[in-house]
C-alpha cells in the first residue's frame, strides 16, 4: 500500500536579533517561509508551491510576526544610533564645505569619539565622506525617529559647530544643514534656532 499526500515544511531563511513585541526585549529570531511538499510515506519528497508569506519567529516565545518588525531598532542599535547619526550629519556638512580643513577634520573625529566611538579616526571619516549623499539621507531619515528631539537638535548643533570651525557658513553649508535638519525630523524653526546658537558660540 502506497501512502502519499501533501505537507507544509518550514525553512529558515535568515537568523538574527530583533526586538520581540511579545517578549518586550531583544531576542534571537528566525525568518521563515513555508513550502508545500508532496509526501510519500509521510516523508516530504517533492517541493511544490510556497505556502503563505515570510514571517519572523521568536526563538524564545515562538511568536510569529510580519517581517516589518525587523525595522524596529534593537536595544543595542538604539545605543549606537546617536553616534551613527552624528557621523552621517558631520560628514554631509563637511563635504559641503572645505572637507580638507585640518582643524574641522580634527574636531569632527574628536566629537564622534566623545559620542561613543573611541576607535573613530581620519580614515573612518574619509569613508563616511565617500558615502553616496542620497544613501546617507535615507538612512538618517529612517533612524532619526528613534531619538528624542533634544538628541536630534544636539546632533545638528555639533555638525553646525564643525562647519563653523573654518569661518562663516557658506551657502552650500547652510543648505546642507537645512537638509540634515529635515532628515533629523526637525522643523525649520528648530533648525534656525540650533544654527543660530552655533553661530553665537563660534562668534560667526
Amino acid at each position: 500500500m502506497i501512502i502519499f499526500g501533501w505537507r507544509v515544511v518550514f525553512f529558515t531563511l535568515t537568523r538574527g536579533t530583533f526586538h520581540c513585541p511579545g517578549c518586550g526585549g531583544d531576542r534571537e529570531y528566525r525568518r521563515r517561509q513555508g513550502r508545500n511538499f508532496f509526501t510519500l510515506f509521510f516523508i516530504p519528497v517533492i517541493p511544490l508551491t510556497k505556502a503563505g508569506g515570510e514571517f519572523v519567529e521568536c526563538d524564545t516565545c515562538k511568536g510569529r510576526w510580519n517581517p516589518a518588525v525587523l525595522d524596529v531598532p534593537t536595544t543595542a542599535q538604539l545605543a549606537q544610533m546617536p553616534a551613527m547619526l552624528l557621523r552621517m550629519a558631520i560628514a554631509q556638512v563637511l563635504r559641503s564645505g572645505d572637507y580638507t580643513n585640518a582643524a574641522a577634520r580634527s574636531r569632527a573625529v574628536s566629537v564622534v569619539r566623545q559620542a561613543g566611538e573611541p576607535g573613530y579616526d581620519e580614515p573612518a571619516l574619509d569613508a563616511d565622506l565617500g558615502r553616496p549623499f542620497d544613501e546617507v539621507r535615507v538612512e538618517m531619515a529612517r533612524a532619526a525617529s528613534a531619538l528624542a528631539p533634544e538628541a536630534r537638535e544636539s546632533i545638528l548643533r555639533a555638525a553646525a559647530e564643525i562647519a563653523l570651525v573654518d569661518g562663516p557658513l557658506t551657502v552650500s553649508e547652510e543648505e546642507t544643514l537645512s537638509a540634515v535638519g529635515a532628515d533629523l525630523e526637525l522643523t525649520r524653526v528648530q533648525v534656525t534656532g540650533v544654527v543660530s546658537m552655533a553661530r553665537q558660540e563660534s562668534g560667526h
